[in-house]
């Protein structure tokens, strides 16, 4: 499986929000029935970014390329095994016809028009900022289209028209709010407790040349009480996710093999650049050097998924590889094998890369993260193993970590967090090593 030319800066989303007044009861969300006044089409709501469309001819060039190109992977049915889900525990939906696996259908055919889509921070109608924090998407490319979303057993059976939103090449995500009683299909939703209500329903999906992946979704909303001591809580509920393969967590993302381009660039070359090609020399804290022999191997196939984390750094294309390290230092220190994984972020020429283990262990089986000969000191509880490898740089640390002053100061039916000057728990690194080149 090739994904192409999956690139670019934030491999953000290609959010579909829909509008009222389009003809023909298209007007926004899943059923093309939602109100949504003074809405354009496609329109969004960006952080509260205010939106501005310059139409482009399909051919044009963009940061996302062209619409013609990307209507060359989204233009077409996608297809992808369904798995419906039930409440977990302690939840009170149920949702139905459908349930066990099935079968879900996303059409795409182009609209009439493209466009380069920007955002500013919102104004006043004085022109002043509302508000100095808001961070707003960077430039996307907008085309015109309508989308069909069915599904085998009659749950969904929509048709609407939105615009397709892409921010790179390659990659485009649905993100389509719907209410139930507006749906055309049959999808029902039940609850077992009269003060619990699923909010905030959505159809979220990535559509890539490679297939697509998403979930159907939304909020448990659970009320307690009435009046001023009235309490809301709230928990995610997901009714249905596609295609549900083992490699990726929830079932939500692409499986993708070793030596499947992805990105730009294979698993495998992923590996080899963070796995030093030879033993590398290392400093313990104790100030003696050795050599740190680092092997990091594939122990099975990858993720592909696209994160919508608010935090930068954090959102846009990752890829995910499941490994194991090993690591063996000359002087004997340091010999384990650890589960980790190989991650990669970003898009096509601009991919960050790095290798990662985390091994938290009870502190009476400190032998068991490799090192020998480790003294921990008093009222440790725990100890955590964390080792990095990047393409020119790396570190092994071992921390011992012990119970926080908050907990020892609280009473039993308190946490101790309001304490003054009282922190988290104390962590002291007790052995490590890093090196560069």
């Amino acid at each position: 499986m090739r994904l192409h030319r999956l690139s670019g800066f934030g491999f953000g989303a290609l959010a579909l929000a829909f509008a009222a007044g389009c003809s023909g009861g298209q007007t926004g969300d899943l059923s093309g029935k939602g109100d949504r006044t003074n809405q354009k089409v496609g329109h969004e709501t960006s952080g509260g970014c205010d939106e501005q469309r310059t139409e482009v001819d399909f051919d044009e060039p963009t940061e996302a390329g062209s619409a013609n190109e990307l209507l060359s992977y989204a233009e077409r049915t996608f297809d992808a095994p369904l798995a419906w889900k039930g409440g977990d525990s302690g939840q009170f939906w149920s949702a139905g016809p459908e349930s066990g696996t099935g079968a879900l259908h996303i059409g795409v055919a182009r609209g009439a028009k493209a466009y380069r889509i920007t955002y500013t921070e919102p104004q006043n109608g004085s022109g002043q900022e509302l508000a100095s924090a808001v961070l707003c998407p960077p430039p996307r490319l907008g085309v015109e289209a309508t989308v069909s979303v069915v599904t085998d057993g009659g749950a969904l059976a929509e048709s609407f028209e939105t615009v397709l939103r892409s921010e790179t090449p390659g990659v485009a995500m649905l993100n389509v709010p719907f209410a139930v009683s507006e749906l055309e299909g049959e999808l029902s939703v039940d609850s077992s407790n009269p003060n619990a209500t699923l909010v905030q329903l959505g159809l979220d999906a990535i559509l890539t040349s490679a297939g697509t992946t998403g979930s159907i979704s939304g909020m448990e909303q659970v009320t307690s009480g009435s009046g001023p001591n009235g309490t809301v809580s709230a928990r995610p509920a997901v009714l249905a996710v596609w295609p549900g393969v083992e490699s990726c967590a929830a079932g939500v993302g692409l499986e993708v093999a070793l030596d499947d381009d992805v990105l730009g660039a294979t698993g495998e070359s992923h590996l080899a650049a963070v796995t030093p090609a030879a033993p590398v020399s290392v400093d313990w804290l104790d100030g003696s050097t050795t050599t740190l022999n680092v092997d990091i191997a594939s122990t099975g196939p990858g993720c592909f998924r696209v994160s919508n984390s608010p935090v930068p750094g954090d959102a846009g294309p990752v890829t995910q590889y499941p490994v194991m390290v090993t690591l063996q230092s000359a002087d004997g220190r340091l010999n384990g094998t650890y589960a980790g994984q190989v991650e990669a972020r970003g898009g096509e020429g601009s991919q960050s890369v790095v290798a990662a283990v985390m091994l938290n262990l009870p502190a009476a089986d400190v032998a068991e993260s490799g090192f020998s000969d480790v003294s921990l000191p008093s009222g440790t509880e725990t100890v955590s193993l964390q080792f990095e490898s990047k393409a020119s740089s790396g570190f092994v640390r071992l921390v011992a970590v012990s119970a926080s002053p908050c907990a020892m100061q609280s009473s039993g039916s308190g946490s101790g967090s309001g304490t003054p000057g009282c922190a988290g728990a104390n962590q002291l690194q007790v052995e490590g090593a890093s090196w560069s080149d």
